[in-house]
């Protein structure tokens, strides 16, 4: 009988090579496979997550802003429970907003505090009355800003003029102040000749540009507004503006900011007694919180701060309680978040079970 002949020793090698090639091959198609979908779902994960801080920061928002057109607001800020405020409510000849309540002790402050919001959001709430306003302040306050920048005394007019020139429609330029022309010799983008619209928008003006350059826009926009203030309101302005006015230091306005925190003021009266403000001041301070601030939200744990600017409508007939004058997104950096409080007791931040019912 006649063998078959043995395939060669060659071919069997070769066979072994490739089929071991196609393990690797398999091998590396899986873990590429794995490491995609692990890719995608943390993507789709990531992006899911986000979507859930943009609904409660939008949850948040519209919830503060519904409370701001509807609930009483006294001299500590704004309250959650009606019944409490209106028990308490009093008649004030000093509030130019029609009545003053007396603090209750639920109130939401308006001097910036953190607070806990929906989820995993934080927001503050900051008074303009508690902020500078450039086209509404009285020059004590508006010279006590360029004094805290280092401005010297004898620039201090023509940085007026040049906001001023920059605002008003005509091309005719004040006393050392600047029009088209001097913009277009500077390089720098030409007046708009109309109001300013945000705090940041005060670097385009000729002069300030420079004075504000050491400025960070987060310290700009809790310092400046372009909401139409004239007073300082002493239960809401944060210590930097405290210390503007006259008669006060940088210690002793922090420790006025403290006391406040403590118990807020009732009295003007009360505050010039304590500490050594200027008589000049006095036309100027009020206790009383405005119908416009600054909102700020963000999240817990990272993403940007966003900045939103309201004003109360309450006579809008037809329209919406409120406007959104503007929004500005402000990085966070690298510093801590200060403590947050938990809000006062109420139905509208209350978190939902975890089924979401």
């Amino acid at each position: 009988m006649i063998r078959p002949p043995r395939p060669p020793q060659q071919a069997s090698g070769f066979v072994l090579v490739i089929v071991l090639a196609l393990l690797v091959v398999l091998t590396l198609l899986a873990s590429s496979v794995a490491v995609t979908a692990s890719q995608a779902v943390s993507e789709a994960q990531a992006n899911l997550d986000q979507f859930d801080r943009e609904l409660e920061a939008v949850s948040t928002r519209d919830t503060l802003l519904f409370m701001l057109s509807t609930q009483p607001r006294t001299l500590a800020g704004l309250t959650v429970d009606d019944a409490k405020a209106q028990a308490s409510r009093i008649p004030a000849d000093e509030d130019l907003d029609g009545v003053a309540v007396m603090p209750v002790g639920n109130e939401i402050k308006l001097d910036g505090t953190a607070y806990a919001g929906l989820g995993d959001i934080v927001f503050s709430l900051q008074d303009d009355r508690g902020l500078i306003s450039p086209n509404w302040s009285p020059p004590a306050l508006i010279n006590g800003f360029y004094s805290s920048l280092k401005v010297p005394p004898d620039q201090w007019n023509a940085l007026d003029a040049k906001r001023l020139d920059y605002q008003d429609p005509d091309d005719l330029h004040r006393l050392n102040g600047a029009e088209k022309l001097h913009y277009q010799q500077a390089k720098m983008p030409i007046p708009i000749n109309r109001a300013v619209t945000t705090p940041l928008e005060f670097r385009r003006i000729l002069g300030w540009n420079g004075m504000l350059e050491s400025v960070d826009d987060s310290d700009l926009v809790g310092t400046l507004t372009t909401g139409r203030s004239v007073a300082i309101n002493l239960n809401t302005a944060p210590a930097s503006v405290l210390a503007l006015i006259p008669g006060l230091d940088v210690d002793q306005a922090a420790r006025l900011a403290a006391l406040r925190n403590e118990v807020p003021f009732t009295s003007v009266r009360q505050v010039e007694q304590t500490f050594p403000i200027s008589p000049v001041a006095s036309e100027f301070l009020t206790l009383f919180s405005s119908q416009s601030g600054n909102l700020t939200l963000w999240g817990r744990h990272f993403g940007v701060k966003r900045l939103i600017h309201w004003t109360l409508t309450p006579f809008n007939d037809g329209g919406p309680p409120w406007r959104l004058d503007y929004e500005v997104t402000l990085p966070r950096g690298n510093e801590s978040d200060p403590a947050v409080a938990e809000p006062p007791e109420t139905p509208l931040f209350a978190q939902p079970d975890p089924a979401g019912k």
